[in-house]
């Protein structure tokens, strides 16, 4: 996240006002809106030993503006993902209109071979 819209957040977070200045116009608006956010944690992978606002890279200062915060958790576990992306997938690959017979669907699309290659992997 940027350091301009760190600032921006801190402003409408903080002060519940929006400052604008475009097209020679500058003026502030309140801002009476909730705010729901989600981050994901430096490198994709969440590391337990380091407290939340340096796993997901924000300032304790904007973090703490948040009423609730929920840290939701993936486990690794590749025999579960397996069976969710065959899942997803197998949905994708069966999505066909009720009366197409199987030489209306496209197999042999590209798209489908390559899904069916990352499956294999």
């Amino acid at each position: 996240m940027s350091d301009s819209t760190r600032s921006v957040l801190h402003e409408v977070m903080e002060q519940q006002t929006v400052s604008i200045a475009k097209a020679g116009i500058i003026t502030t608006l309140n801002a009476r809106t909730s705010i729901l956010a989600s981050a994901n944690p430096i490198g994709s992978k969440y590391n337990p030993n380091l407290p939340i606002p340096q796993n997901i890279d924000l300032p304790p200062t904007l973090l703490s503006r948040f009423d609730l915060v929920y840290l939701v958790l993936d486990k690794i576990d590749e025999v579960t993902d397996r069976r969710l992306a065959t899942h997803i997938v197998g949905m994708y690959l069966e999505d066909r209109p009720q009366h197409a017979t199987s030489q209306d669907v496209i197999v042999h699309h590209p798209i489908i071979w390559r899904v069916k290659l990352m499956l294999a992997y």
